[in-house]
């Protein structure tokens, strides 16, 4: 009779650093579209102010902490 196996592992979750990294990144993005639409009320404007602001966070942030 074979030997049963045991079952697999459940999958890593994601770890508190990244966590806290994607968290920051994600507030860095809010706060830079939100003062940008604040400022000019250009919505595009705002989104690329946003979403650059969250890729230089999340590309920055690893480096640092």
């Amino acid at each position: 009779m074979p030997e049963p196996t045991s079952p697999t592992p459940p999958p890593e979750r994601l770890s508190l650093r990244w966590a806290l990294i994607l968290l920051a990144s994600v507030v860095a993005g809010l706060l830079a579209g939100l003062l940008t639409y604040a400022q000019s009320g250009n919505w595009p404007g705002s989104l690329l102010a946003a979403l650059g602001a969250s890729g230089a966070a999340l590309t920055a942030l690893p480096l640092l902490l």
